[in-house]
């Protein structure tokens, strides 16, 4: 399952967030905690001692997984 597919209704939420415009984990926590979940189930660690770098690593892969498109 993609994060497209996993996450239809909410791309443009995500979009948003990976060009910067909004924070997901103060505007939308609960759809933050969804987002890492998938990407935890793929793999994906966060360390949980950096709370900015967990986010970038986080925008990297909705980028790297293309919401921008």
């Amino acid at each position: 399952m993609t994060i497209q597919s996993k996450f239809a209704d909410s791309l443009q939420i995500l979009r948003d967030t990976a060009n910067g415009n909004i924070q997901l984990e103060v505007q939308y926590p609960s759809l933050f905690s969804q987002v890492c979940r998938f990407y935890e189930d793929k793999g994906v660690r966060f360390w949980g001692v950096d709370i900015e770098e967990d986010y970038a690593y986080l925008i990297d892969h909705l980028v790297a997984d293309n919401v921008l498109a």
